[in-house]
Order: C-alpha cells, then sequence, then structure tokens
C-alpha cells in the first residue's frame, strides 16, 4: 500500500477566492450567455476596427516587415526576404519601398524577427492577405478576452469580471492593437493559457503537455518570452515536488509531467538555437539584435512614468481604466494572497524587462502594446477591486473611469492616425476627444516625445508629480472611506 508524505499539519482546502466561494468548475447556461454578453460586443469592435478602420490607414513600424516574412513563407517557401523585398512582392499590402529588417548574410537576407507571429498570420494572409492576418489577430484578441473572464470570475465573480473585461477589452489599447501586426496579443493568449494550466493543486499528465507546448511557443515569438518561460518552469517543478513529497500522484504520473512540462521547451530552446546557428552564425536567440540591442538599454523608471502617464502611450491619456491594476493587485493580496503572488510572480519580471527598452512604448505602433501581455492577469487584481467596492464615491470613481476610457475609444475613428500616437508625442485621443468636448485634455496631460533624448524627453514635465499626488490621494481616501464602511457593516 502506498503512504502518503504529506508534512504534518498539512490540510487540504479549497483555494478561497475574493467573492467569499470556492472555485467551482461547473459552468450553466446563464454563465455561457454572460460571456457571449461580454464577447460578442468585443468581436464586433475588433473586426469593425481591422476590416474597415485599419483597412485605410498605411501600416508602420514591424507590421509590413513582419507580413514580408510571412508572405516569403507563403511564395517562396523560405525565410529568406531576398525575392520579396527586391521583387517588391511587399507591394501587395504596403504601397512604399520598404527598408529590410534583415541581417545580410552573403546572397541572403534573413529576419531581425522571429518566426512566431509570421506563422501565426500565415493561413490569414494566404486567405486574405494582410486583411487576413488583421483578423487573426483580432480573434486572438478574443480569445484572451474569453480566458481572461473566466480567470476574473473564478476570483471576483460573474458581474465583476464582466465589467472588467468589457471596459478593458474596449479600451482604445486593446482595440488598436487588435487590428495591428504585432506579437503582443498573441503573448499576452500564451501567458494566460499557461497560468491556467499551473494554477491547480497538481500538474497531471495533460496540464503538463498543455503547459510544455505553450512554453515551447514563447521563445518563437519573441526571445524576451523566455524570462515568463524560466517563471513557470519554476512553478512547474515546485508542483511536481510538491506532488512528490504529498505522494498525491503515482510515480509514473509525475515522471510523465516532468518531461513534458521541462522536456518540450528545452527542446523548443534547442531548436531555436539551432536556427539561429544555421541563419546568423551564432546558438544566441538574441542574435539577429546584436548589432543594435534595445534590450537594457533604457531607464525603467522613466519607461513606467511613461507607461501611466505619457498622453500618447500611456494609460492616463488613452485607457485610465487600467490605472485600477495597482490598487486592485494591493486587494487582491489582502484578500486571495496566494493569487496575487502567482500573478505578480508572473508578470512583474516581464514586466520589468520591458521598461528596460530604450523605446519602451513600443515603437510605432498602438499605445501600451509592451504592457498588453500582462494586462489580461492583472485585470484579475481590478475584478477582485470591482467585487469589493461598497461606497458610492468609489463607485463613482470607478464609473468616471470606464466612461473616459469607452470616451477615448469612441474617438478613435476622427482621431488623427486612428489614435496610435502622433510623432511628436501629443496623444491623438486626447486631441479628439478635447476636440469633441472643447477641453483642451492635451494641455492637461504630460507628453513624451519619442524623437528627444536626454531629460527633455518630457512635455508639461511638470504635470507628472501633480497626476502622482492627486493619483495616491485619491486612492487613499477611498481606501479610507471604503475601510470605514466595511467596518460599520454588521
Amino acid at each position: 500500500m502506498r503512504t502518503s508524505r504529506r508534512p504534518s499539519g498539512f490540510t487540504p482546502r479549497a483555494r478561497p477566492s475574493v467573492a467569499g466561494v470556492t472555485g467551482v468548475t461547473e459552468r450553466n447556461p446563464w454563465e455561457r450567455l454572460g460571456d457571449l454578453g461580454v464577447l460578442l460586443p468585443l468581436a464586433a469592435a475588433y473586426l469593425l476596427f481591422a476590416l474597415r478602420a485599419r483597412a485605410g490607414q498605411p501600416l508602420s513600424g514591424d507590421e509590413p516587415h513582419y507580413l514580408a516574412i510571412t508572405q516569403g513563407l507563403w511564395l517562396y517557401h523560405t525565410v529568406d526576404q531576398h525575392r520579396v523585398l527586391y521583387g517588391h512582392d511587399f507591394f501587395a499590402y504596403f504601397p512604399h519601398l520598404m527598408s529590410s529588417h534583415a541581417v545580410h548574410r552573403g546572397a541572403h537576407l534573413y529576419p531581425l524577427h522571429y518566426l512566431g507571429l509570421p506563422l501565426l498570420l500565415l493561413p490569414g494572409f494566404v486567405l486574405a492577405g494582410a486583411a487576413g492576418g488583421r483578423v487573426t489577430l483580432s480573434l486572438v484578441a478574443l480569445l484572451v478576452a474569453w480566458r481572461t473572464l473566466r480567470l476574473a470570475r473564478r476570483v471576483a465573480g460573474p458581474a465583476a469580471a464582466a465589467l472588467t473585461v468589457g471596459a478593458l477589452g474596449l479600451s482604445a489599447p486593446f482595440v488598436l492593437n487588435a487590428g495591428a501586426i504585432y506579437p503582443d496579443l498573441p503573448s499576452a493568449l500564451l501567458l494566460t493559457l499557461a497560468y491556467e494550466a499551473v494554477d491547480a493543486p497538481r500538474l497531471t499528465p495533460r496540464r503538463a503537455l498543455a503547459l510544455g507546448a505553450l512554453l515551447a511557443c514563447m521563445p518563437w515569438l519573441h526571445v524576451k518570452l523566455l524570462a515568463v518561460a524560466a517563471v513557470y518552469l519554476v512553478w512547474a517543478v515546485f508542483l511536481l515536488w510538491r506532488q512528490t513529497w504529498a505522494g498525491d500522484a503515482p510515480g509514473r504520473g509525475i515522471v510523465a509531467s516532468g518531461l513534458l512540462a521541462l522536456g518540450l521547451p528545452a527542446l523548443s530552446l534547442v531548436g531555436l538555437m539551432l536556427f539561429s546557428r544555421a541563419l546568423y552564425g551564432s546558438l544566441n536567440p538574441t542574435a539577429p539584435y546584436q548589432g543594435g540591442p534595445t534590450l537594457l538599454s533604457g531607464n525603467p523608471v522613466e519607461g513606467a512614468m511613461g507607461q501611466i502617464f505619457a498622453q500618447g502611450q500611456g494609460a492616463l491619456g488613452t485607457a485610465p481604466f487600467i490605472l485600477l491594476a495597482l490598487p486592485g493587485l494591493v486587494v487582491l493580496w489582502q484578500r486571495d494572497r496566494p493569487t496575487a503572488l502567482k500573478i505578480a510572480l508572473v508578470t512583474v519580471p516581464f514586466w520589468l524587462l520591458t521598461l528596460t527598452y530604450r523605446n519602451w512604448w513600443g515603437g510605432d505602433c498602438p499605445p501600451l502594446r509592451f504592457l498588453l501581455p500582462v494586462l489580461p492577469l492583472w485585470a484579475i487584481g481590478i475584478a477582485a477591486l470591482l467585487a469589493r467596492v461598497r461606497t458610492i464615491l468609489a463607485r463613482l470613481v470607478v464609473a468616471l473611469l470606464v466612461a473616459w476610457t469607452l470616451a477615448l475609444s469612441l474617438v478613435i475613428p476622427a482621431a488623427p492616425r486612428l489614435g496610435w500616437p502622433l510623432p511628436d508625442g501629443r496623444g491623438a485621443l486626447a486631441l479628439a476627444l478635447g476636440a469633441r468636448l472643447r477641453l483642451p485634455l492635451a494641455a492637461w496631460l504630460p507628453a513624451v516625445d519619442p524623437a528627444t533624448v536626454g531629460p527633455d524627453v518630457w512635455r508639461n514635465a511638470a504635470l507628472v508629480p501633480v497626476w502622482t499626488a492627486g493619483l495616491f490621494l485619491l486612492w487613499g481616501i477611498l481606501a479610507w472611506w471604503e475601510r470605514r464602511a466595511r467596518a460599520s457593516t454588521p
């Protein structure tokens, strides 16, 4: 007979949630209807923007280069960009001459960008060109919203989850990025699905297979995701060690889970290194960027301030609802510390890593692109916060942030460059909404000029401490008021 090796005092228990109930796996028709009520408006917004609004705006930044890799894979069955670029095949979706974004090795042009996104875009591109690629990423954004909705509901209940995912999914950063050719939404999907795979008492072989496959995809999408993969691998090892110690699973099952969870990512990394060696002459997966590295080239503090306050690239001027993420994670820590700790361990290292890019805004792209991979898991904290709001004042603040966020999204069609940050750092959405309201919103918000280097990068820099003090004062007052309301409730 197999004996249990649980440490003394160990008592299995269901993981509590903020809503005060244990996680429930059963689904009912009303929950499915609630999912549809959230996801159908998101699908309409994403597809409408991808097929109508973006169709009239030229590609920019890295977008045409990702499509050029996809086009080369389809037309010539190679990653060599020579024929696509010199034969001007890219004129099918980009009406201007295009730089190579490639490494020259003899007569070959090998791309700077990783193959994960071009491979993902390939079916849609074959069917409908660039529009098919945008639809593919719109569907990815919808999958991200669906999985986030399930995770948030498990922690905070259906109402708070629906409000959180609805407001976040309809915010300008998500709508704009859903119609853009960048790897950040697929990265968000991988992070979210991997979290689901390991957020369980046991790592079964089935979960280990899913986790291993997801982690194996990460470095092919972008090498910076190796930081996330490393955290998940440590988490998987901890789960397997705990199962071995407690005797909760047969030895064969633990061995199989370990081989799947650890072996698949290891094989994928070896494959990426050999691929890099064949194309770029180095086993280093970052070899394409060695001529001009951008990682660890910037100031993380400046990057964090920019993602919060910059009117063109940050949350304050594009989706102020996201500002609830910090107090939300604090609330989650107070009510469900294991979940808060796991989310922080998965997301914070990756977020800090992206802040070390000199161009923390992500280049010529929609706002908050580099923040997208971690926002779905941070949304769990926002939902936890909304589930605990009791006072009228706090509800009014939440309603104001939701309304402000949706108003910025509604002016996307009328905004310059469809809401993408303007070259001088001004917020296109703030300008468009200010014109509608006849208010100088852009003058009330700080801005970062991407073309400037040095201390003069900020415009209206004096507003940064003003907004910082104002937000901390507001959160402090609301927290005090909420504690007082809970203390007076019998």
